[in-house]
């Protein structure tokens, strides 16, 4: 064998919908190991002329944190070895346990520097005729270098597609022996394609143009939208919209009242304090208490139960969908605008703000800059002028969706300097 040698790639790129036919399934447990402690799932991809090669694979989630991790294509040499030879000897997470080699079954154990603790791998039996992969037909199995190329980038394409969670991790392929004289003339043509923007990977720009930039109005005819939009809403569904720094919440259950009021005080000494509908509790329990209600002049009877935010939806229609033209409008007035909005929030993303109030072509009177609080940065703001109209923009650090609910010192600082006519 040629010696060892690797190469390394870091790729991102652009979402397109292929046809693809695969089968694939979860293994729960391995003969000689038992139940497996991480996720292992092993199939097989069509790939070539009319898919008559079925290239076989096991892909192994990061134990680490697989949304974050990077995906790692890792070929074998050979050629002709199988992946279960980088899985069992090189990296994978497991070993062999030779301490109990005694002629019966082969113990299994696990690997303590499987780099899959911190990477997503897919190990693969390539080219066709190694491992368990095959081809439909006897023809199919007369391969080479350049179609063994072929046949590993139309396999990671296709597993792209069917493993849309994965389309925005960093990619990294590399091999070891004489996969080496694979690898660079692969992520030549994957570097090309993705230049080009044909590679199966997912970016913003991809969902940008699939969808026409509108994201409110989802054309469910639009299967690239639709499949770009899936794959982005897999990538976010764990993080907190309105602030995307705090913990993403877990509903708690509560045996009584006291065990509810005991985690409130529980939840808000802890840096990890997940705001949830427990907030709302303490409001709801407070304004349905009938002495409150009869403090605060409540008609009786004309109210049924209070509840902080209540779903209107069946009963309010939304039919004012951009506000761009009545602020337009507003340019032509002599009145002053302040717009701030918290830099974390994932619902209304202060760049779209930005973008919002770049269309109205304002004179830019006062450029990019940190504004302060107690001599810290609190964010970033900059000054529009049209004839009498004034237009300020800040940005709150660190702040969410309801920016003064994150940051009320800042932006109360903020909201002082504003009408009080000092400069932000």
């Amino acid at each position: 064998m040629a010696s060892v040698w690797k190469s390394w790639c870091v790729l991102f790129t652009a979402l397109h919908l292929l046809h693809i036919t695969s089968s694939n399934f979860l293994v729960d447990n391995l003969p000689g190991f038992g139940k497996l402690p991480f996720m292992l799932e092993t199939g097989y991809i069509g790939v070539g002329e009319r898919e008559e090669v079925q290239l076989f694979y096991y892909f192994v989630e990061s134990e680490s944190s697989p949304m974050n991790d990077p995906l790692l294509l890792w070929l074998v040499g050979g050629p002709g070895c199988s992946g279960l030879s980088a899985f069992f000897y090189e990296n994978g997470p497991l070993k062999f346990n030779y301490d109990n080699v005694n002629g019966s079954f082969p113990e299994l154990q696990l690997n303590p520097n499987a780099w899959t603790k911190v990477l997503n791998m897919i190990y693969i039996d390539a080219p066709v005729g190694t491992g368990f992969s095959y081809s439909k037909t006897q023809q199919g199995y007369y391969s080479n270098d350049k179609q063994w190329v072929e046949h590993m980038y139309d396999f990671l394409r296709k597993w792209l597609v069917d493993h849309p969670k994965f389309r925005s991790n960093q990619l990294y392929i590399g091999g070891g022996s004489y996969s080496g004289m694979i690898v660079t003339p692969l992520v030549q043509k994957v570097y090309e394609d993705y230049k080009a923007g044909n590679l199966p990977l997912l970016n913003i720009q991809s969902i940008k143009a699939s969808c026409n930039g509108d994201y409110m109005n989802l054309n469910p005819n639009n299967t690239n939208c639709m499949s770009d939009y899936e794959a982005y809403s897999e990538l976010v569904r764990y993080i907190d919209m309105y602030q995307i720094m705090n913990p993403s919440c877990i509903k708690r259950s509560h045996k009584n009242q006291r065990s509810l009021f005991e985690d409130l005080q529980t939840i808000h000494q802890s840096t990890s304090w997940c705001r949830d509908d427990e907030d709302a509790f303490l409001v709801e329990l407070w304004a349905n208490d009938p002495n409150v209600r009869k403090h605060l002049n409540v008609r009786e009877g004309m109210k049924g139960h209070f509840k902080r935010c209540k779903n209107i939806s069946d009963a309010y229609t939304m039919n004012v969908h951009s506000v761009v033209e009545y602020l337009q409008n507003l340019t032509n007035t002599n009145l002053r605008c302040l717009i701030y909005i918290g830099d974390l929030d994932m619902t209304i993303p202060y760049l779209s703000t930005h973008s919002i109030i770049k269309s109205l072509n304002l004179k830019l009177n006062s450029t990019w800059r940190p504004w302060f609080n107690e001599g810290e940065v609190a964010g970033y703001t900059e000054r529009y002028k049209k004839n009498e109209h004034h237009l300020t923009y800040a940005t709150v650090k660190g702040g969410g969706h309801v920016a003064q609910e994150y940051k009320p010192k800042e932006v109360y600082e903020m909201i002082q300097k504003w009408f009080s006519y000092y400069d932000i």
